[in-house]
């Protein structure tokens, strides 16, 4: 019997992780969000602040986790990452000041998730595999949308039956031990023993276009195309998602149905990884780029008409094949440029630019409530800045692997 080649036991490890970091983090937060606005007093824009503190500080994380994996390996930064990840959700249960949710939620928190989340994970992913890598990452990346669809009704549940104190509490243990132990069992750099016949060629092809120094991607279009292209895209993603429970609440939409389309959405985000993912290993990423982003303007002309549930839903199935079909398909487009070696300093650059998309877009978005006491200029900003989107990332050129230089 031929033994299963351990880059697929490195997805599904990558597959929990990312089910805890995203699911507990980003999905959870507009259940968290409506609760404790009602609980607090805090401001819409206020409390959406901590969100964005939070991208920013993953960002930042990011970009030192990306130096980091080579120097000292992927195991021991995810096992920190889970434990100060779950240290963060513990004190979110002991909040009482906004002071407190901005500390706990942006930066401590934040830091542990930004640990065991997208930098990390895809890095080791991508190690792991050459010429099946959009697939792997798609597959991988499936943990988001599942850890999307199970966290936020999970913390929903705990909220309705509890409070959001207990559902923070339920996270911090399922993260700092789920996460620990995936970490120091299943994690690990690959070796050159690990080489198997079926990924050889692709590794001797992956030794000879090592790949390109930071530096030099920095100096590269290529590089600024897509980060910017993505910044716009992720500016105009967020702007919604964060908002999209308060926003069905104010227009007459049960709290308990709406916080049911935000795990709708993380379910269809698998289906939009699986197979945007597949997708990417046999056309030009950036057509993939196109769709998903013509899926994500679909879906606010759907969310700028809902009156019901049914047509919140459809926002959510399109916002989620979106949202799925991005997250392989963004770090693919840059290794495919760039190479696999320092794919990670590469990628955490890359993602600040993506995390301060998700760092305006809450923000902005709460502030245009709390200013003119509706939506609609934010969400119209929102799809305006996702069309324009598409050819400043279409302007990257097709990619070719440049060479160590």
């Amino acid at each position: 019997m031929k033994k299963l080649f351990y880059g697929w036991w490195i997805v599904g490890g990558a597959f929990v992780l990312l089910f805890l970091a995203a699911g507990s983090h980003f999905y959870a937060f507009p259940v968290f969000f409506e609760a404790m606005i009602k609980d607090t007093g805090w401001s819409r824009a206020q409390t959406a602040g901590a969100l964005s503190l939070s991208m920013l500080t993953n960002g930042v994380t990011g970009i030192i986790v990306g130096f980091l994996i080579r120097k000292i390996g992927i195991r021991k930064i995810l096992i920190c990452g889970s434990l100060i990840a779950g240290i963060g959700f513990f004190l979110l249960s002991t909040v009482m000041k906004l002071w407190q949710f901005y500390l706990y939620y942006g930066l401590i928190m934040s830091v542990g998730i930004g640990a065991i989340a997208l930098v990390p994970n895809l890095t080791v992913v991508g190690n792991w595999f050459h010429k099946r890598r959009s697939t792997a990452l798609g597959i991988a990346t499936t943990g988001i949308g599942t850890g999307g669809a199970v966290m936020s009704v999970l913390a929903a549940g705990l909220i309705s039956r509890y409070s959001w104190q207990t559902a923070f509490l339920v996270l911090a243990v399922m993260i700092a031990v789920i996460g620990t132990a995936i970490s120091a069992i299943v994690m690990r750099d690959p070796g050159k023993k690990d080489i198997v016949q079926e990924e050889l060629q692709a590794q001797i092809d992956l030794q000879n276009n090592e790949g390109v120094l930071l530096k030099n991607a920095l100096r590269n279009k290529a590089f600024w195309c897509i980060s910017i292209g993505v910044l716009l895209w992720a500016i105009g993603y967020s702007t919604g998602v964060v908002h999209q429970v308060a926003y069905a609440v104010d227009i007459g939409i049960d709290k308990v149905a709406a916080a049911g389309a935000v795990g709708l959405l993380a379910a269809f985000s698998i289906i939009g990884r699986l197979g945007f993912g597949r997708l990417g290993d046999i056309i030009d990423k950036r057509h993939v780029f196109m769709m998903g982003t013509l899926l994500q303007v679909a879906a606010y002309i759907v969310l700028l008409r809902t009156d019901n549930i049914s047509m919140l839903y459809l926002y959510s199935l399109l916002i989620g094949l979106n949202v799925g079909g991005m997250t392989p398909i963004l770090p693919g487009m840059l290794a495919d440029h760039f190479g696999q070696k320092y794919f990670g300093a590469i990628y955490g650059v890359s993602v600040l630019f993506l995390t301060g998309g998700n760092v305006i877009g809450p923000v902005f978005g709460g502030w245009i409530f709390d200013t003119t006491g509706t939506y609609l200029a934010a969400f119209l900003t929102a799809t305006a800045l996702s069309i324009i989107a598409i050819p400043i990332v279409y302007s990257s050129g097709k990619a070719k692997l440049l060479h160590l230089v």
